[in-house]
């Protein structure tokens, strides 16, 4: 039995289904009613398994449901379950992905007849890594005749070669058969100096936003604690869904649902109402006028 996936089910059902309860009603999402089986039949579950998805999200508390499964509505401990998924950190990147960033961060200077830093390539996808990691998927890429190397004291300069963009246009180490100029990488790059090597790419997440949804999040924390209209039991949920999506963007990850709590906590509050209003754009929640 795959509990790995079966895990990825049970969370992606509760996700879908708190997101669809949100665009329903945005005031209070939970308290809106989906049919169980109509909806897993959208995200492309069948009767198994959203049966299987439902008794363990019921036995959780993370969903209410009648009798038959004829309803599903998704419960505060839910919603909580969901805000804590966003605070983990991303998994640690394969070498198969690292090989692949190394050659697409190439790729986008291809002919141009310079050679660029690599380990400069993997910090601005915010690859950790060391200068022996970086000298040895250099020269897996050289072997497989991909790259051309230039040595130099504490990093490795390179160039792609007419094979390389072969092969990145046609496959790719992480997934096989697949261009890496069509992959997605889940990397998220956050005020990096070197952006400018890799901002054409149009796979990649870049945010250079960092520092103004940070600085954001200081001010919505200022002002509540200093507004004495602010109930004291509202304030601390404030400041604790303030936590969590501080610590969730340090992790790399865009806290929807720690910010989608956030906007119903803080609805009617007018000192930080433009500030969560940013916060709700970041997020994707609220749109950004054109």
């Amino acid at each position: 039995m795959d509990f790995k996936k079966q895990l990825q089910e049970k969370n992606e059902f509760l996700k879908k289904a708190y997101e669809v309860a949100y665009q329903e009603y945005p005031a209070s999402p939970l308290t809106v009613s989906l049919d169980p089986f109509e909806f897993g039949k959208s995200i492309g579950y069948n009767e198994d398994k959203t049966t299987r998805v439902m008794l363990e999200l019921v036995n959780e508390g993370f969903v209410n449901s009648s009798i038959g499964m004829g309803m599903l509505i998704v419960t505060n401990d839910g919603l909580n379950y969901l805000r804590n998924i966003e605070l983990q950190p991303k998994s640690i990147m394969k070498q198969s992905e690292k090989l692949d960033i190394i050659l697409k961060g190439l790729y986008e200077y291809r002919f141009d007849g310079k050679c660029y830093s690599i380990t400069e390539i993997l910090n601005n996808y915010n690859v950790n890594t060391t200068f022996d990691e970086v000298f040895a998927l250099a020269k897996k890429l050289e072997r497989d005749s991909h790259i051309k190397l230039l040595g130099q004291h504490n990093d490795v300069l390179g160039s792609i070669t007419t094979e390389g963009v072969a092969y990145v246009e046609d496959d790719s180490y992480s997934i096989s058969g697949s261009p890496i100029t069509n992959n997605h990488y889940t990397i998220s790059i956050v005020n990096s100096p070197n952006s400018n090597l890799i901002s054409q790419s149009s796979n990649i997440s870049i945010e250079q936003n960092f520092g103004d949804i940070e600085q954001t999040i200081n001010n919505i924390r200022k002002t509540v604690q200093e507004d004495n209209n602010i109930d004291k039991d509202i304030m601390k949920d404030i400041l604790e869904c303030l936590k969590e999506i501080d610590e969730s963007i340090k992790n790399g990850n865009k806290p929807k649902f720690a910010i989608k709590s956030l906007l119903d906590i803080t609805a009617g509050i007018a000192s930080i109402a433009s500030w969560v209003t940013v916060l709700g754009q970041f997020a994707g929640i609220i749109p950004i006028p054109n």
